[in-house]
């Protein structure tokens, strides 16, 4: 998990009506095959001292209902970056 990324997202941003810890763009990493592949985790988010993954894919709000996207496939454990929120 990228903590350099961590933030608090107040009250009210984001569609949201509480506050939460947020960070942005960590990644799934695995092997199949012999081949390390990561994947982006769009968003993650601690409340009430648990950590949860909100959006595993890109962040897609206009997208037709039953469809997404694989966030930022990559060979290798790939590199995560900031992002800020919403």
């Amino acid at each position: 998990m990228p903590t350099q990324y961590a933030h608090w997202v107040t009250p009210g941003v984001c569609y949201n009506s509480i506050g939460y810890y947020e960070v942005p763009n960590a990644r799934v990493v695995y092997r199949t095959k012999g081949v390390v592949r990561s994947f982006g985790i769009a968003s993650m988010i601690s409340w009430r001292g648990q950590w949860y993954v909100v959006h595993l894919g890109a962040v897609l709000r206009t997208t037709t209902a039953g469809h997404g996207e694989v966030d930022a496939p990559a060979t290798g454990p790939g590199t995560p970056a900031y992002s800020s929120t919403c």
